[in-house]
């Protein structure tokens, strides 16, 4: 008789330490706004643009021969314009917000809309913040690694 209370006593801890555990729900720590602003131009580009644009930017990536245009040589966007890099234009391009017609269809994704989504539980103003910081940041990179 006295294993029954041993007994029950271990199932009513086992219940008790069983829902404890079911009920604690891991979730991902959101990305604090200082983190988020200080996401590395280099390190967006290498991790979203050098399959298509090769690491160095010379249009060389490994998943460019899969596309129907050529991909752009990035170092030579300010030799492309006087020796002048064209931020709002590459801004632009980043963002979707620039369709020029006569280079044909565009292949490359729109990230404005990419990075506005990439936290949906944000209010609208952040994730557009978020969106442009990104593109700043990838903007800055795509400066320093313009041919001389």
């Amino acid at each position: 008789m006295k294993t029954l209370p041993v007994v029950l006593g271990i199932i009513v801890v086992v219940i008790i330490t069983g829902t404890t555990f079911a009920q604690v729900q891991i979730k991902e720590v959101p990305l604090t706004w200082q983190q988020a602003s200080l996401s590395d131009g280099e390190e967006l580009y290498l991790e979203l643009c050098a399959a298509c644009h090769g690491k160095s930017g010379l249009g060389d990536g490994p998943a460019a021969p899969a596309l129907k245009n050529p991909v752009p040589d990035l170092t030579a966007l300010a030799a492309q314009n006087d020796g002048i890099f064209p931020r709002k234009e590459v801004e632009n391009s980043i963002a979707g917000k620039s369709r020029v017609v006569s280079h044909g269809t565009i292949d490359m994704p729109v990230w404005g809309q990419a990075f506005e989504d990439v936290r949906p539980d944000w209010k609208l103003f952040h994730r557009k913040a978020l969106a442009n910081q990104r593109i700043f940041n990838l903007t800055e990179y795509l400066a320093t690694i313009q041919a001389e």
